[in-house]
């Protein structure tokens, strides 16, 4: 980013700022600063803060004929021990005003309250995008001596229209999360039960709170929403009192955090009372989570306005690659547990059918290191430890070099992806040996002695010890040499959890700490390596799911073979809230492909991060070559398919008729795949979403490519007729604006 200007006015001179103001442009968004306010706009949508006291004077979508939605709200609201602080109790003392490297201006307001927090400094950071009808902010706390913070609101609103509150949760664990499920045996507070989307609404003026990442205040056909940048630990909040719309961060809400085992057990603090809490330590500067506060004009635009900001200003771009995960290649053959059976003469195999099929990444799953927590690949000058120095052994070395050159020269063009668990360890690693002071306690000591008591059973054989943060430089140095030297261009980070440690290098950490600590690493490796992927594995609860996640690159969201309607329903669900090209998911399902037409399995796939998960040499050479086919019209028409996701007709565990909309209102270009499934009938009226009038759209099949037809806005808004033929059939149609 480009520092445009900087405007630093000392709390008790405030006159010294020209009373005309200064104002700072990039394209449509401006900043406005004047000794007794500060504006944001973009033409499209403003906010505009008093600065003395500190408050939004007015909250604003001058779209469609206008609408005021907030005038003197709180920006935010911090409870610490003992001590309950508003916005309203600073005062501006500093303006910084910045350029963004992909358009827009972020604003940086330096708050003091000398009465209130001697010592204090917050800062109010503000960002505004053109184009788009919303604003990220985000509170930083840096203070000269300990805080004990217990809840923090990050944003309010308050409509100056009776309003319908909606808040949705979103969450992991689709390995084990049923949309029937009732929840874990075990369980104190919110069990979560279902899907994993629960979506709540209450009456026009009816209070309405609890755990999620968004909240929506509707007031007819236009709403005002926030989405909180955060995963969804109990402590993650959205309310309505009736007069407010919050998102808050509740500490006090969070117990433990179980992370693989929240299928057995969920416990959180179900009252308003001390859990956990925060500790804002002198000299460090404390970030609480950003909020994106935008305006929908329909109930189509809301989701659009947040998925422009995510792929445009928000998400580092990464390719949306083709993948293979060697995760199938799995018969036993070299172990009985967690460890595949992939070793170079599989790969040799395996390499000429991934490229038939159109992959682009071949990604070695979790039999590629000789040891989790040393992190070297399996190769004759890193032994796997169970190897007894024969050539006849099981166990021998899986590659021939400990760089990978073999294996990149055999999958060329492909580029070379890892598995890693990086929070874990297999206590026979070498560096767990020099270094058990990096071990997470008191938790450390038990999985460890689990882990050496069946050392090759299920998950225990990759590794199951708990390293704690202060291992994190370790493997932060491991996954840059794997960058940097072995040329890796994807991970898939798997068996994450946030735990509570004490002791070693950093003393006590909380979970808290050492999420933070994982996900301030990988930033830094997303700066440094911005062509390589990070994958969160969120086939469990209480990783980074969902916008942590999201925010990051793909996730690996459904495990096993799942049928069609379960891979559907996954995107239908989650859309068009997530973008539905970050979940992964078994592109084939099983290889018997679950009873379902291979056509419509790839159409199926269209539309998430595509991943090939099992063996492909046990796929028929006509079926390698369609699903090359396939693959081919993906990559050629992955624009269209990566916008917006609308779920259309019914939930496709109905097993009826069921469509998704990829689209882009702007451009006016998208695609249409509707799924027949069980239905009885042939033909289905499928009217489109947030279609710009006044416009001729030409139609185009796929992967055939073969012209369909014209039509115009009236008629997509209208609804047009899919004939599909056959039972459990599909028809993609691209969308695109006629020449």
């Amino acid at each position: 980013m480009r520092r445009l200007a900087l405007v630093v006015v000392a709390a008790l001179a405030l006159s010294a700022a020209p009373a005309s103001g200064e104002t700072y442009r990039d394209g449509s968004v401006s900043a406005t600063v004047t000794a007794s306010a500060i504006e944001l706009s973009n033409g499209q949508v403003s906010r505009r803060w008093t600065r003395t006291p500190f408050l939004t004077q007015s909250l604003a979508d001058f779209r469609r004929g206008g609408r005021k939605w907030s005038t003197k709200s709180r920006d935010f609201d911090l409870s610490f021990v003992g001590q309950r602080v508003r916005s309203d109790q600073f005062t501006v003392s500093s303006v910084d005003v910045v350029e963004l490297g992909r358009g827009g201006l972020r604003v940086t307001m330096g708050l003091v309250s000398p009465l209130t927090l001697p010592g204090v400094l917050v800062k109010r950071v503000a960002e505004a995008y053109p184009g788009v009808a919303g604003f990220r902010t985000q509170t930083v706390i840096e203070s000269a001596v300990p805080l004990v913070l217990q809840q923090a609101v990050l944003d309010e609103a308050v409509p100056t229209a009776a309003v319908v509150p909606t808040i949705h949760a979103f969450r992991a664990g689709a390995d084990w999360r049923e949309p029937d499920w009732a929840g874990p045996p075990f369980t104190v507070g919110d069990p979560h039960p279902g899907t994993w989307r629960e979506t709540r609404t209450a009456g026009v003026g009816d209070p309405l709170a609890g755990g999620g990442e968004w909240i929506t205040l509707r007031d007819g056909a236009r709403s005002a929403f926030m989405v909180l940048e955060r995963n969804d630990l109990p402590s993650s909040r959205v309310e309505f009192d009736g007069a407010t719309g919050r998102a808050v961060v509740d500490f006090s809400r969070d117990v433990l955090s179980l992370g693989p085992f929240e299928e057995q057990a969920h416990i959180e603090n179900p009252f308003d009372g001390q859990a956990r809490v925060r500790v804002v330590r002198p000299g460090e500067p404390f970030e609480l989570p950003a909020v994106f506060t935008g305006f929908g004009i329909d109930a189509a635009d809301e989701p659009w306005q947040f998925h422009q900001y995510l792929t445009d200003h928000r998400m580092e771009p990464y390719e949306h690659a083709v993948t293979f995960n060697s995760n199938g290649v799995d018969s036993n053959r070299i172990s009985t547990g967690a460890k595949d059976d992939m070793d170079f003469a599989t790969v040799q195999e395996i390499a000429p059918i991934a490229r038939r099929m159109g992959v682009e990444t071949f990604i070695l799953d979790d039999g590629w290191q000789a040891r989790s927590g040393d992190w070297q690949p399996d190769s004759p000058e890193y032994p796997e430890p169970r190897w007894d120095g024969t050539a006849e052994s099981k166990f021998k070395p899986r590659f021939p070099d400990a760089e990978f050159d073999a294996v990149r020269d055999e999958i060329a063009p492909m580029r070379l992806g890892l598995w890693m668990s990086p929070t874990f360890f297999n206590p026979s690693a070498q560096t767990f040996a020099d270094h058990p002071e990096w071990v997470c306690q008191p938790i450390g000591d038990a999985l460890v002695a689990a882990n050496l008591a069946d050392p090759e059973g299920g998950s225990n054989e990759a590794g199951l010890g708990p390293w704690g943060p202060g291992a994190l430089p370790h493997v932060e140095a491991r996954i840059r040499e794997a960058i940097e030297t072995w040329d890796v261009r994807y991970f898939k980070f798997d068996f994450l959890v946030w735990l509570d440690c004490i002791g070693g290098p950093d003393g006590v950490r909380d979970l808290y700490e050492y999420h933070d600590a994982f996900v301030a690493m990988v930033d830094r490796l997303r700066a440094a390596h911005p062509a390589v992927t990070f994958q969160i594995d969120e086939t469990n609860d209480y990783r980074l799911f969902p916008f942590e996640s999201v925010t990051r690159g793909p996730s690996w969201f459904q495990n096993g073979g799942p049928s069609v309607d379960r891979m559907l329903h996954n995107l239908w669900n989650l859309s068009p809230w997530i973008p539905s090209f970050s979940l992964g998911q078994h592109a084939l399902a099983n290889e018997d492909f679950a009873g379902q037409p291979v056509e419509t399995l790839m159409a199926a796939a269209l539309l998430s991060h595509v991943t090939f998960f099992q063996d492909p040499r046990r796929l028929p050479d006509a079926v390698v070559d369609r699903v090359g086919e396939w693959t081919a019209f993906y990559k050629s028409s992955r624009e269209l398919l990566d916008g917006v996701v609308y779920p259309l007709l019914a939930d496709p565990l109905e097993k009826g008729w069921t469509a998704l909309q990829a689209w882009d209102p702007v451009k006016g270009e998208g695609a249409l795949l509707a799924f027949r499934q069980d239905s009885a009938d042939a033909a289905q009226r499928i009217a489109l979403e947030n279609v710009p009038p006044g416009r001729t759209f030409e139609l185009v099949s796929g992967p055939d490519g073969a012209a369909v037809g014209t039509v115009t806005s009236a008629e997509l808004q209208a609804g047009i007729d899919v004939t599909i033929p056959d039972v459990k059939g599909a028809q993609v149609l691209l969308i695109r604006p006629a020449s």
